[in-house]
């Protein structure tokens, strides 16, 4: 049964219940959650202690949800860091500044800061430039948002440390704050999680702003979006007054996707929306102890030769800190470190399958004893033996022993009192001995998974289960061929064309480029290539207002790119001019940004609009890094359905790959143009062949210059179902997939 209630929501606790007078109420908060921290450099995170001490090992949920610690902690981020807090309500703007960051040092670092859904959309706001004073102070930085408009509601702030020129190692976050509102409405709004949010715990709590004349509300959940939108009976949660804003579910599963749905009686019907559960559960990350709580070998007691402790430096998986487990065994001597819960744990929660010790071995360490878990209630305990490579035990690497919960069946798992970890070697013979030190983190249950090694090859969506989804995707791919002949036109000459070999001349005879920076020249797909490097790196197109003089109405650019896998994630490949806080840019093309395997961007349109945008998630990492791609961004404000004129599409090596329709904003007013930086952050990579042409180039010419005029596409792209090798989809590749229909190969 669900647990229903009224639930306080914000850091300020707010109590902002219906009422006429909540429609107009907008106050300064805290955030309420910290959806991603982004340590681009792989190191754990360091800021300013509660005392001001510095740098000490902190948790940016720690120090940036809610109040600070003190006046005087902070989390420090380097270059390319990031950080996107989550608010209880809807960011809003009034007169004054909105948002609120406050920076500790005084020596002119910036970060950009973005408005988010707390998903997957961002707005540019501006950027945040502590005062450059250069001494040991606080910064209160403030931002207006008098001017945006966004198709979503803003949930989230997303902070990314820059490096342009400031006296400190990175843009240290004393705090946060936004102009939050839960004003009530026609309907229920401000859900939490967020919509579409996605690693939401499985005890979460569903909270919302009711409808302001609300009486009686119906709360509906279910794992089937029409059950929801419907408002089946059957997923019906619970009818709770109409004052009551939160409900706990009660029995949410693992890695599931869920819908849910306010309605208030009488009146209209409730936004659907969804959040995914988390894969995992936590049991120990090992990050507390020695830094808030008591040391680790207060809470993992050591049986035998065992010593354990705290590891800051060597190895973590998360930070800050990982369990240093040294063992030793012989004849009659054994290792073991276990830790005991109270009260007891429910392992059988959420579904969940296996339990997961995440494991890091030293060279030279002992592989020939035995490697075992344990597992104990109150009346008995049980081991089980690792029986996979005991290498690991001396790779320096992080990997996962997973252990069927199955295996601990003497156990009872709805009431575990003990774990541990432990080594033995059973079969010694007097005077044999060995040794070794492995580090342990992250001990978490998890739901089961899709494994590679158990993929069926009908499996075409990477679920391990064979059902209408790949059904779906193999008639999306039907009777295509592998390095199939196109039809192809080679295009009119481009307004503006830089080869790139070995230098910036435009072979279109307008507007030589000026290099910025210290760009290299590396082979590439045509000739040479450029290659950006550094921040600083980028072509600066010059007579931009007459390379684009004749450029209103339609557009192509195109482009080889090939870029780095670096920790660099917010690549714009080219962009004209923007003024943060003031102006974005008419034209940006990004790829390859935020978490793998990125997202991309096409901006097209005076003035900006996100009803100009073309955007998305990356099937693959390879689309952006580690291969030359052709990519070629499109626009025409002329064609498309009645009604929605205006037409965007991108394609990848020679293929569409996206489009949008009613995007009829012209292109006006560029006066500035740059290749390899811009407004989001510079790019890390190859770029080859880059073209500009003043019309919407057909996919004839697109294949052309994708295939360099053989009509032969340099990608086999878009053909997973192409299951027996024949080089097209088609009847043979459909027995395949039939012969496994509904195979279900998770583990366990």
């Amino acid at each position: 049964m669900p647990t229903v209630g009224r639930c306080a929501v914000g850091i300020a606790l707010l109590l902002l219940w219906v009422s006429a007078l909540a429609a107009s109420v907008a106050d300064f908060e805290y955030p309420s959650a910290l959806r991603d921290a982004y340590d681009a450099d792989g190191d754990c995170w360091v800021g300013m202690g509660i005392a001001g001490e510095y740098p000490v090992p902190v948790r940016p949920e720690r120090w940036l949800v809610g109040p600070p610690p003190s006046g005087l902690s902070a989390v420090t981020m380097p270059t390319d860091d990031w950080v996107e807090l989550l608010f209880s309500g809807t960011i809003v703007r009034a007169d004054g500044n909105d948002v609120e960051v406050g920076e500790w040092g005084q020596a002119g670092e910036e970060a950009t800061v973005f408005l988010t859904d707390g998903v997957d959309q961002e707005y540019a706001v501006g950027v945040a430039k502590a005062k450059l004073y250069k001494m040991q102070a606080l910064s209160h930085i403030g931002l207006s948002l008098a001017d945006v408009v966004t198709p979503f509601a803003p949930r989230g702030l997303r902070l990314v440390a820059l490096d342009r020129g400031g006296g400190a190692p990175g843009f240290d976050v004393a705090y946060v704050r936004a102009r939050v509102s839960r004003a009530c409405g026609p309907r229920a709004d401000h859900p939490d999680p967020v919509h579409r949010a996605d690693g939401v715990g499985p005890t979460a709590t569903l909270v919302w702003t009711p409808a302001c004349d609300a009486v009686a509300q119906s709360v509906y959940l279910s794992e089937v979006r029409s059950w929801v939108e419907s408002g089946d009976p059957a997923v019906r949660l619970c009818v709770v007054p109409g004052d009551v804003n939160c409900v706990e579910p009660n029995g949410l599963a693992l890695n599931t996707t869920y819908y849910w749905r306010v309605d208030a009686e009488g009146l209209e019907p409730g936004d659907v929306w969804s959040f995914t559960t988390s894969d995992h559960i936590v049991l120990d990350d090992f990050n507390d102890y020695g830094i808030t709580g008591g040391f680790l070998y207060e809470t993992w007691r050591s049986s035998g030769m065992a010593r354990v402790g705290e590891e800051l430096l060597y190895a973590r998986r998360s930070c800050p800190q990982s369990m240093r487990f040294a063992y030793y065994y012989d004849s009659i001597r054994f290792s073991e470190t276990h830790r005991r819960f109270s009260p007891p744990q429910d392992w059988t929660q959420a579904g969940a399958q296996a339990l997961a010790f995440w494991l890091y071995g030293m060279p030279g360490n002992d592989t020939k004893g035995e490697m075992y878990a344990v597992v104990g209630d109150a009346n008995a305990e049980q081991r089980v033996t690792f029986d996979g490579d005991r290498g690991i035990l001396a790779r320096p690497e992080w990997t996962a022993w997973w252990i069927p919960l199955a295996d601990f069946n003497a156990v009872d798992l709805t009431a575990v009192e003990r774990v541990g970890l432990g080594f033995v070697w059973s079969s010694a013979q007097p005077g044999q001995f060995g040794e070794g030190t492995v580090f342990v983190d992250d001990l978490s249950l998890y739901s089961s998974m899709c494994l590679e090694e158990r993929r069926p090859t009908g499996d075409l969506t990477g679920d391990c289960r064979v059902d209408h989804r790949d059904v779906m995707q193999m008639a999306m791919e039907w009777l295509d061929t592998r390095g199939r002949m196109v039809d192809v036109v080679a295009p009119s000459v481009p307004v503006l064309w830089y080869r790139f070999d070995g230098n910036v001349n435009d072979s279109a005879g307008v507007a030589h480029g000026e290099i910025q920076g210290r760009p290299l020249f590396e082979p590439g797909v045509c000739g040479q290539a450029i290659r950006f490097a550094n921040p600083g790196d980028a072509v600066t197109v010059p007579n931009a207002p007459v390379v684009f003089s004749g450029i209103r109405e339609a557009i192509t650019i195109a482009f080889w790119q090939r870029g780095d896998d670096s920790p660099h994630r917010t690549d714009t490949i080219c962009c004209s001019d923007y003024e943060y806080g003031r102006s974005h840019p008419s034209i940006a093309i990004h790829l390859g940004c935020w978490r793998d395997p990125g997202q991309y961007r096409w901006d097209c349109g005076t003035p900006w609009s996100f009803a100009n945008r073309v955007a998305g998630h990356h099937r693959s990492k390879r689309e952006w890094a580690g291969r030359w791609n052709h990519w070629t961004f499109t626009k025409d404000v002329r064609v498309g359905p009645e009604g929605a004129e205006g037409l965007m599409r991108v394609y990848l090596n020679g293929v569409l790959y996206d489009s949008r329709t009613g995007t009829d904003s012209p292109i006006e007013g560029i006066k500035s143009f740059q290749i390899g930086s811009g407004w989001y952050g510079h790019y890390d990579g190859l770029i080859d062949d880059f073209r500009i042409y003043d019309y919407a180039l057909s996919e004839a010419e697109i294949a052309y210059l994708a295939s360099d005029g053989t009509a032969q596409l340099p990608w086999d792209t878009g053909l997973a179902a192409d299951l027996d090798g024949s080089r097209t989809v088609d009847f043979g590749d459909f027995a395949i997939l039939a012969d496994q229909w509904l195979d279900n190969q998770l583990w366990p």
